[in-house]
């Protein structure tokens, strides 16, 4: 076995190549099954993967393909990629297969993706922006971000938000001004001038087309421009106020980053990874103070890829605001997804930050989805007038409006508060919702966007902790544990350091507040760290860390099978499943079902402290059998018993 077999790919199969993509059709959602680029897979491979066990993979799939990718965000974190490739199998069928095979670790469709915006008829000549004010048309339901900038707060060029969508008018003359100008490239030259990969990324980056050009100024069929929907969530977030020009966004001053890899609409959920990569590689490798970005885009396909992408961002302390959806589903029982991914198992606190949409009235927009779990905020959605292509403006509707107030608020929060981390940010965000019957209920807030009191939080700062501990759990992990204070602080922060003559801390999570230790599970084995514990609160950090003695990681050991599965089918449809844990030291449980004659599926991927699970996405009176297994870095445990359940 080569060590670098992986790293060989694109070589062992050079003949293989296909000069360009497959024609992509755009899917239909949320009727049907969720769509997916015809004959097209998305194929990981585990980092000791040997060469007779990729091939094996291409001549079973009988695969070809149309790129590998490595972004610099994967390739920090020792990530080997993932291959795009065709099959000449349906595409079910080879993701079954594949899965199955040694070497495998992930195989799943290319999902689309598509856009969370209504359209409405553009006239509207009052120039009335009722989401930024707060009492438009007699409306107390505004973002109240016209007091925020009577009070002085208007943005900051230093804070940079991404925006992972269409493409962007960068030149709109309400938004050229707040359009982020890379200071390493030097021009459109064809140089890549700064080395990080990307040529001429001057105000972004085109992962669709795989280059610079991060506005298309031309339409489809329609007459729809093609880069109008990542045009107008600019607006909303950061269009150019107090200019005499158009409409303000809630910041007057930003930076905003184009992540474009949907073109009119539908993408496809391997562009957006390496879109998501982008902005994080940015952010650590550059020093570019990225603080959040804007996702207005959903489908109904759970993606590994996609969370480990995600995960990524809030490692690097990135916050991820996305769309609720325009479904009017219950997202607490549906699947929508980036909305419903969660980053607590994975990156130690949950980054991403789910937007509902209301109307003027303070109703929950009719077409807009909900949980009372999943989503977490409403913010305006409907009769949204913001910038469009050619230097117009137009109304639009949806949660895809809605979230670009929100990250926008996140951006000018940020602004008057330099230092606040991502959990800090997230934490003083819902700390400041206005109670809103709509919502009640049906958001894990109840409430909805206001930016006044958001920015306006001030307080001293918490007390620093003490007594920092660092020990590492045989073949396990290393636990972090510290002393106090215990009274007013918000939450901690935990950072780890490599030990060596210059420590550089990185954020690896966050607890609530009262909470006093951390597991990290992600620190690679052998190598000594320190670790640094901070409080913070609604003033911000507390004035001193507490550092750690150094320690050094263990090597990590399977964890145990977890046992006991058991299966109850739910009278009103769905089964509940419970298991025990036996083991301490898996990052994560694996749930796979089948149907009576089919073949076992990835059902979903749970957090460690996981023991049960209601499936919803049930046929009545069908037999379903359930397994579970437990994972860690060093891969799975054995499967449990299994269980057969008969829906009701």
């Amino acid at each position: 076995m080569k060590p670098n077999a992986f790293l060989l790919l694109p070589s062992f199969i050079a003949a293989t190549v296909i000069s360009s993509q497959a024609q992509l059709l755009p899917g239909t959602m949320p009727t049907g099954l969720p769509a997916y680029a015809p004959g097209e897979i998305l194929l990981a491979f585990n980092g000791d993967v040997k060469d007779a066990e990729v091939g094996e993979a291409f001549r079973q799939g009988g695969l070809r393909l149309i790129k590998h990718v490595q972004t610099p965000a994967m390739k920090d974190k020792g990530k080997k990629g993932f291959s795009r490739v065709l099959t000449a199998m349906p595409v079910p069928a080879a993701v079954q297969l594949l899965s199955k095979l040694p070497g495998v670790s992930v195989a799943e469709p290319n999902w689309v993706v598509t856009s969370q915006v209504e359209s409405n008829d553009p006239l509207f000549t009052g120039g009335n922006q009722w989401g930024m004010m707060s009492g438009a048309w007699g409306s107390p339901f505004g973002s109240q971000a016209e007091n925020a900038w009577a009070s002085g707060i208007i943005g900051n060029k230093d804070v940079v938000v991404g925006v992972i969508d269409t493409g962007i008018q960068f030149d709109h003359p309400d938004l050229a001004a707040n359009m982020w100008r890379n200071p390493w490239e030097i021009a459109a030259n064809g140089v890549d001038d700064d080395g990080n990969g990307y040529v001429d990324d001057i105000h972004g980056w085109n992962t669709k087309d795989n280059n610079g050009m991060i506005y298309d100024p031309g339409q489809d069929a329609a007459g729809q421009y093609y880069d109008m929907h990542g045009t107008h969530v600019a607006g909303i977030l950061g269009a150019v106020g107090g200019n005499g020009v158009g409409v303000a966004g809630i910041n007057w001053n930003v930076s905003i980053i184009a992540g474009k890899f949907n073109g009119g609409g539908t993408g496809y959920i391997a562009d957006a990874i390496e879109a998501i990569d982008y902005m994080t590689a940015l952010k650590t490798r550059q020093g570019v103070n990225i603080v959040v970005l804007s996702n207005s885009w959903i489908n109904q396909s759970y993606s590994q890829l996609v969370l480990e992408a995600i995960t990524r961002t809030a490692q690097a302390n990135i916050l991820f605001v996305a769309a609720a959806g325009n479904w009017s589903y219950n997202n607490d029982v549906a699947n929508a997804y980036p909305t419903n991914y969660d980053t607590t198992g994975t990156a130690g606190y949950d980054a991403v930050i789910s937007v509902a949409s209301i109307a003027v009235d303070g109703s929950k927009a009719v077409s807009s989805s909900y949980g009372a779990v999943s989503v977490d905020l409403g913010a305006p959605g409907r009769e949204i007038y913001s910038t469009v292509p050619a230097g117009g403006y137009e109304l639009k509707n949806g949660t895809s409006m809605a979230t670009p107030f929100v990250t926008g608020a996140i951006a000018l929060y940020a602004s008057t508060h330099p230092g606040a981390s991502a959990p800090q940010i997230r934490k003083a965000l819902f700390s400041t919702t206005k109670p809103t019957a709509s919502l009640a209920g049906i958001t894990a807030t109840g409430g909805r966007l206001d930016v006044d009191e958001l920015t306006k939080i001030t307080s001293p700062p918490p007390a620093a902790p003490v007594n920092a501990q660092a020990v590492a759990i045989p073949g396990s992990h290393l636990n972090v544990s510290w002393t106090g204070p215990s009274i007013d602080e918000w939450g901690f922060t935990i950072e780890r350091a490599l030990a060596g003559p210059a420590l550089s801390f990185a954020l690896v999570g966050a607890v609530g507040p009262d909470i006093l230790t951390f597991s990290d599970r992600s620190a690679p084995p052998g190598s000594t760290y320190y670790y640094r514990v901070n409080a913070y609160n609604a003033g911000g950090n507390a004035a001193q860390y507490a550092y750690t003695d150094p320690v050094t990681a263990p090597v990590v050991t399977l964890p145990l099978s977890p046992g006991a599965l058991k299966g109850t089918a739910l009278s009103k449809g769905g089964v509940s499943l419970t298991w025990t844990d036996n083991s301490n030291n898996e990052t994560s449980f694996q749930l796979d079902r089948k149907t009576a004659t089919g073949a076992w599926q990835l059902l979903t991927t749970l957090p460690s402290n996981s023991k049960a699970f209601t499936d919803v996405n049930t046929a009545k009176l069908n037999t379903y059998a359930y397994r579970v297994r437990a994972g860690n870095a060093a891969g799975f445990s054995a499967y449990s018993n299994s269980v057969s359940v008969k829906t009701r």
